[in-house]
């Protein structure tokens, strides 16, 4: 049997010669320490590995605290595991563990068990928080790339026929690739419908009404729905209508006037002759190929509050 000693410090500049004392104290011999001067979150530890290499059943691996030899508890727990099947034995001096003993195997397998515990709390907690999220139309990842404003920006520059997708992309400092995902769906001039997002929860206006949903009339309705939306004049033929999804659901479809004059605000966001909410049966007949109905569940992207959708 060969007892083997590892010790680790983060820096070079720490010394890891109290460990080095202590683990030849226990009966180490000198040539069987391994001493890593790394992170103790990088995964890659040569003298690690360059012990655990050597390992024989019937040895034992000593260290003098588990966060020593561990990068994380997942990362001790495996390691353990197979030393127990190799047959390695395995001693943490200022811990009091030694899996060659029964009490030290119970000390052990009772952190082992916390530790798993530990994680399966975080992960069940990870997962609900998340689907509580998901609930609220917010999702994780990276942030967008670009603002709402500056996408409602180049769609308009796109529209307007005057400016290529590779200027627009360096006017907001973003590559070509990212600007063609968010144009894709409008650069070969398809018909298309505004879907506008809206929550019912978000703050009251000066109106003493919520911003987008009244809970008034149709007129008073309409008047909030029809204005002010930031489509370009070339874009403007090709809108054949607005979906409205609020808190997640299609709650209604307006049609758009044809032959009714747009207007316009010093911005040129547009206030659009809507007419009064389509019917199902209007929906299929005006527009074939929208694969949305009323009452249809369409998520909110968090950050996306208009978007087209090519019909």
């Amino acid at each position: 049997m060969a007892s083997f000693g590892y010790a680790r410090v983060s820096t070079r500049e720490q010394s890891p010669d109290h460990q080095i004392d202590a683990l030849l104290g226990a009966g180490v011999p000198a040539e069987n320490l391994f001493v890593d001067k790394v992170s103790g979150k990088l995964a890659s530890r040569p003298k690690l590995d360059a012990m655990l290499a050597k390992l024989r059943e019937g040895d034992e691996v000593v260290v003098t605290r588990l966060r020593r030899i561990g990068r994380s508890q997942q990362h001790l727990l495996e390691l353990v595991r197979g030393f127990g099947e190799q047959g390695v034995d395995f001693v943490v001096l200022e811990q009091g563990i030694d899996t060659s003993t029964p009490g030290g195997r119970l000390i052990f397998h009772f952190l082992a068990a916390l530790a798993e515990y530990d994680r399966e709390m975080i992960v069940e907690g990870t997962r609900d928080g998340l689907a509580a999220a998901r609930a609220r139309g917010r999702v994780g990842g990276r942030p967008p790339a670009l603002s709402q404003r500056q996408l409602d920006q180049a769609q308009q520059m796109y529209d307007s026929g005057e400016h290529t997708v590779e200027e627009i992309a360096d006017t907001f400092r973003v590559g070509r690739a990212t600007m063609y995902r968010h144009l894709d769906a409008y650069k070969d001039g398809r018909d298309c419908v505004l879907i506008v997002y809206r929550n019912t929860r978000r703050k009251i206006d000066a109106n003493l009404r919520r911003y987008g949903e009244t809970g008034a009339s149709e007129a008073v309705q309409l008047e909030a729905d029809r204005k002010w939306w930031p489509i370009a004049p070339n874009r403007e033929p090709r809108v054949k209508a607005i979906v409205y999804v609020v808190d997640s659901t299609v709650t209604r479809v307006r049609g758009i006037e044809p032959g009714k004059k747009w207007q316009r605000d010093d911005r040129g966001y547009a206030d659009v002759p809507a007419t009064r909410p389509l019917t199902d049966r209007e929906i299929v007949e005006q527009l074939p190929t929208l694969e949305l109905r009323i009452g249809d569940h369409r998520p909110h992207v968090r950050g996306k509050i208009r978007e087209y959708l090519p019909l």
